[in-house]
């Protein structure tokens, strides 16, 4: 049979949204992950760490800020 003929392949949009060149079964060989050196790898997750690190500075602000607001109250 001819791709696309049979039973359940046309409801394949309909059950995942998707046409199928945006599915990932699609281009099978484009589905490899990157490849980094060692210190490619570390240097972002160095940056990723920071990135975190000035994220959890925020939220502890915050809360600060609200348990400062809740006392006044």
């Amino acid at each position: 049979m001819m791709r696309g003929y049979g039973r359940g392949y046309r409801w394949q949009y309909r059950m995942t949204g998707l046409p199928g060149w945006m599915r990932e079964s699609y281009y099978p060989s484009y589905n490899y992950p990157p490849r980094f050196s060692l210190e490619e790898e570390l240097r972002m997750l160095e940056e990723e760490k920071q990135m975190l690190e000035n994220e959890l500075e925020g939220i502890k602000r915050r809360i600060e800020e609200i348990k400062k607001e809740i006392e006044r109250r």
